[in-house]
This record gives structure tokens, sequence and C-alpha cells, in this order.
């Protein structure tokens, strides 16, 4: 199973509705917003970061925003975050780095998010792949990540 088709069970299961868009292949949160037509805040950056102990973290932010490192390490307990090396990063999460799901990985990472997020009505993040985006109520996308909100 792929790991878009693990999030549509996902979604499927607990009834949460969506909707799929096809675009071309984006990498960049601006380039996902234009291809969308709508704003870079309603787009979802998931980060895949390694802790200072060497645990991965996934820190799910509004697209606009940029990671607060200090509070990203702070929220984690730890001194220090930096991002996952890619090949990490495929091997835990499922796919490659540029379209980290917010939820759905491949393994159990524990999930941060920015609380702007849940104050949007629709949020857009891509499944896996480079080329779609689901789009979710905000207030469900917390609902399927149980993040801790910072």
């Amino acid at each position: 199973m792929t790991l878009e088709e693990k999030i549509i069970n996902m979604l499927e299961e607990k009834q949460i509705s969506y909707e799929t868009f096809e675009h071309t292949s984006v990498y960049t949160n601006p380039a996902m917003a234009e291809a969308l037509g709508v704003s870079e805040a309603e787009t979802v950056k998931s980060l895949v970061l390694m802790t200072k102990e060497g645990n991965m973290i996934v820190l799910v932010l509004p697209g606009n925003k940029k990671v607060d490192w200090k509070r990203a390490a702070a929220a984690a307990k730890t001194k220090k975050v930096t991002f996952a090396k890619p090949e990490a990063v495929s091997q835990a999460v499922g796919c490659e780095v540029g379209c980290v799901p917010p939820f759905g990985h491949l393994t159990s990472l524990p999930i941060y998010m920015d609380p702007d997020l849940t104050k949007k009505n629709f949020v857009y993040f891509n499944p896996g792949v480079h080329d779609k985006s689901f789009k979710v109520k905000a207030w469900d996308l917390k609902k399927l990540c149980s993040p801790c909100l910072v």
C-alpha cells in the first residue's frame, strides 16, 4: 500500500471528507499555493526534524511560516533540532522530502503543530506525492494528527 493509499484509508475510516487536486509536480509551498490558486498560509508544511538525541519529530506549519528552531526544540524537550537527512525521512515517512504529509507516516512520529493552522477553514497538503494535494477542514487535520500544539 502506498503512503497516499494509507492516507486515503485513514480519511475514509474516520469519515473525513476531502478533495483531491492533481497538478504539476511541486516541491515548495509557494509553488503548491500557486498551482492550487490558494494562499501559501492555507498550505501545510510538514518538516521532519531530528532532535539532539537522535529522535525524529514532525513539525507541521502553515506554508508561509518558517521554523522557529528554539521553539521547536523546546516543544520536543531537547536542546537542538535540525532537519533530518533525506534518506532517513524517506525511510521513516515513506516519501521523499518536499511532499511529506502531516500524518500517516510509515513509523509513528510525534507531531508538533502550529495552532494557526487550526484557524483556517481548509488546508491543503501533499499525500506523499508531488503532483497531488488533498484539501481537508483544518479542524479535521488536527483530529488526524493528534498533535502537540506549539
